[in-house]
């Protein structure tokens, strides 16, 4: 059988250990914090690369826009065109 003495011990050891535990929990994530922000500085350093290299690819997006504006414009003025009988010859 356990005295009160005894268990007071092995309670004040439990307590002990569980705020080491705590002290190393709360240690591991702030290096976990401190990771994640350099790898998030890491990506903003090579920020410029990656647009460096999208540049081109959003170059073809915009012509492409460009192209699908002006295909609209004429679908709508050959529409307009056709519904006003002006096109017709």
């Amino acid at each position: 059988m356990t005295t009160l003495k005894e268990y007071k011990a092995h309670r004040k050891e439990l307590k002990a250990q569980i705020k080491e535990v705590k002290a190393t929990l709360k240690r591991l994530e702030q290096e976990l914090e401190a990771e994640r922000q350099d790898m998030q500085h890491e990506e903003v350093d090579h920020l410029d690369e990656y647009l460096d290299k999208a540049e081109p690819h959003l170059v073809d997006v915009k012509k492409l826009g460009i192209s699908a504006i002006e295909d609209f414009k004429k679908s709508v003025s050959n529409l307009v065109s056709s519904i006003t009988g002006s096109g017709k010859k």
